[in-house]
C-alpha cells in the first residue's frame, strides 16, 4: 500500500513515550526495538556492570524479593546524586523484570523476541505532579537512548554527561504537550483552554481556511463556535517533530473528527495539522496551527488507510 506519511528529514515519533493518568497515578509507556537478542538486552538491564553504561551505579539481587539500589551518576545543580532503592517484584529471565522503588514507583520491562532483535516495552507507574511529567518522559527517553548506545558498544561517559540530549527531548515533549493541550481544549469545548498554549500573537488557520489571530482572539472566536455549534471531537496521531534551530520546532499530526453521538471519524473531515512552536522568554508557545484537509484526490485507498488508523486510535 502506498504510504501517505513522508518522513523525510522529520524526526519520527515512534520512540517517544506516552503518558496516562489514572487517578493519582501516572503511567508512562515506552516501546523500543533493539537490535540484540533478549538475552543480551536482559544482561544490560540486570547486570550491575552493564547497568553502569546506561543507567547508573547499581546493586541488584537477581530474584523476586531481592533488593535494588541505583545511583544516578549525573548530578543536579547542587551536585546531588539521585538514589533509587527498591525491591524486585518480578524476575523471569529473559522476559520480565519489575521493580518497586521509592522514588520512581513501579518500573517494568517486558522483552519479546522480534525478527530484528528484541521488542522492549517499558512501563513506569508512579505518583507524579503534573509539572514533572515532561521531565520524567525526557529522562527515561534519554536513558533508553543510552541503553541502545551501550548495547552497541558506546556506554555513556558520565564524566561528560550529555545534557544536550536530555534538553532536546525535553523540548520535544514540551511542544507535544502544548499540542495535546490545544486538542484537549477543543474537546472540552473551551475557547480559553484551546487558546492557552498559543503565544499572544499566535495564529490558527482552520479546516475551512478561516483565520483566527492572537490568543485572546482565538479564545473569543472558538468559544463563539462552541456556543453555537455541536462540535465534533478530535482524535489525533502525532507523526513527527523537527527542530528549526535551537528555539523553534514544527510538529505534524493527522487528525480525525468524531461527530457527537458517533464512535467513528468522518473521513471527509480528516486533516493534517501542522504546529509551529517557538521558545519565548516565558517558555515555549504555539505561534501557528495550520489545518490541511486530507482529500487525497484520486487516491481513495489512502483515505481509507488513514480513516482505519484514526478509528483504531479512537
Amino acid at each position: 500500500m502506498t504510504p501517505y506519511m513522508p518522513v523525510g528529514e522529520y524526526r519520527d515519533m515512534t520512540d517517544y513515550g506516552t503518558a496516562e493518568r489514572h487517578g493519582d497515578t501516572t503511567v508512562l509507556h515506552f516501546t523500543r526495538t533493539l537490535a540484540h537478542p533478549p538475552e543480551r538486552v536482559w544482561a544490560a538491564l540486570t547486570d550491575p556492570k552493564e547497568m553502569l553504561g546506561w543507567w547508573g551505579e547499581a546493586d541488584l539481587e537477581p530474584s523476586v524479593g531481592g533488593s535494588v539500589a541505583v545511583t544516578w551518576l549525573n548530578t543536579d545543580d547542587e551536585g546531588n546524586h539521585a538514589v533509587l532503592r527498591g525491591t524486585v517484584r518480578a524476575w523471569d529471565p529473559p522476559r520480565l523484570l519489575e521493580i518497586a522503588s521509592d522514588i520512581h514507583g513501579i518500573l517494568r520491562w517486558e522483552l519479546t523476541p522480534a525478527a530484528d532483535g528484541t521488542l522492549v516495552r517499558f512501563v513506569n507507574s508512579l505518583a507524579l505532579p503534573g509539572d514533572r511529567l515532561t521531565y520524567h518522559l525526557a529522562g527515561w527517553h534519554v536513558h533508553l537512548d543510552f541503553l541502545a548506545d551501550s548495547l552497541d558498544g558506546h556506554a555513556v561517559d558520565w564524566s561528560a554527561w550529555p545534557l544536550h540530549r536530555w534538553e532536546r527531548h525535553f523540548d520535544a515533549y514540551t511542544v507535544r504537550g502544548l499540542y495535546e493541550d490545544v486538542i484537549a481544549g477543543w474537546n472540552a469545548r473551551s475557547g480559553a483552554a484551546f487558546a492557552a498554549p498559543f503565544a499572544e500573537d499566535g495564529d490558527s488557520i482552520g479546516y475551512d481556511g478561516s483565520h483566527h489571530s492572537g490568543r485572546s482572539g482565538l479564545a473569543h472566536d472558538l468559544q463563539d463556535i462552541f456556543d453555537h455549534h455541536p462540535t465534533a471531537r478530535y482524535v489525533t496521531i502525532v507523526r513527527d517533530l523537527r527542530p528549526l534551530g535551537a528555539d523553534a520546532m514544527i510538529l505534524r499530526a493527522v487528525t480525525g473528527l468524531v461527530p457527537p453521538g458517533s464512535s467513528t471519524v468522518r473521513p471527509d473531515t480528516s486533516a493534517w495539522q501542522t504546529v509551529v512552536a517557538e521558545r519565548r522568554p516565558d517558555g515555549w508557545a504555539v505561534v501557528l496551527l495550520q489545518n490541511t484537509p486530507t482529500q487525497f484526490h484520486g487516491r481513495p485507498e489512502l483515505l481509507e488507510q488513514l480513516t482505519a488508523e484514526l478509528n483504531a486510535a479512537v
